[in-house]
């Protein structure tokens, strides 16, 4: 910093003094660090000076289509690719990506998540006949949050396991009023090769109201590491509940 302010280094930043650091954050990695201030040159002024306040709840709120989704944050359709990336605090060792794919049509949402590289150091837990457990996000679990845009508090939580076994809990505001979610059950798939990992799920959802979303994962390595990966991280521990993690607004389907 002491450099740009002396101009020692030539660019934007020296032909721009003086300046100010307003925001900083840590990354495992300087791929992570580039990939998240392309991310951050994407967003709108409004959404930078939430950043730069702090308010997640604004970053989150003010997602215009013009980002682009593959940041983390935006309106889609469905079908863009959106990149997860570890919490700062809890690095991944094996060297994969984690993107996601949610597509919505009438009465159905569906997400793909899609992990390449060193698949073989994760750990998944074995096969199971499709069924409802508790406490898949012990391990590798791939995690949907949904929100009705016009319901602010209350919220959705999908649990998908590699296993094929899954959950699903109704939320009445911020980790509150937790009960299992009446629902169908989802249809999941798993494809699995040497460096990829493929679960889709279709979730059944009759509403129609935009929904706001958070796209998540605990990812735990064969020696025991875990990490916790989302679109977007609230400072602090990682929390998939916070309302930053729902970075993702998806409108209303379609008739067609």
């Amino acid at each position: 910093m002491a450099e740009h302010e002396l101009s020692v280094l030539p660019g934007f930043v020296a032909d721009h003094r003086p300046f100010k650091l307003v925001w900083s954050a840590e990354f495992s990695s300087r791929e992570e660090a580039l990939a998240m201030e392309r991310r951050i040159k994407g967003w709108t002024r409004a959404k930078k000076m939430a950043l730069i306040r702090g308010d997640w709840e604004g970053v989150a709120r003010l997602a215009k289509s013009k980002d682009s989704p593959s940041t983390g944050s935006g309106r889609t359709g469905g079908g863009e690719v959106l990149s997860l990336w570890p919490h700062p605090d809890t690095p991944c060792c094996a060297r994969i990506q984690l993107v996601a794919r949610v597509e919505r049509k009438m009465g159905l949402v569906s997400v793909h998540y899609h992990i390449t590289g060193e698949v073989g150091r994760l750990l998944f837990a074995a096969p199971v006949d499709p069924c409802r457990a508790d406490g898949l996000w012990q391990t590798t679990c791939l995690e949907l949050f949904l929100r009705d845009a016009n319901e602010p508090a209350a919220y959705r939580e999908h649990n998908f396991a590699p296993s094929l076994a899954w959950a699903a809990y109704d939320f009445t505001g911020y980790r509150e009023g937790m009960r299992g979610a009446n629902m169908p059950a989802p249809a999941i798939s798993i494809e699995q090769g040497p460096d990829r990992f493929d679960l889709i799920a279709h979730i059944a959802l009759p509403s129609q109201a935009p929904l706001h979303i958070g796209l998540s994962a605990v990812i735990e390595e064969k020696d025991g590491t875990k990490s916790y990966w989302a679109l977007a991280h609230p400072p602090g521990k990682p929390d998939f509940h916070h309302p930053a993690c729902f970075a993702l607004e998806l409108p209303a389907p379609s008739a067609s």
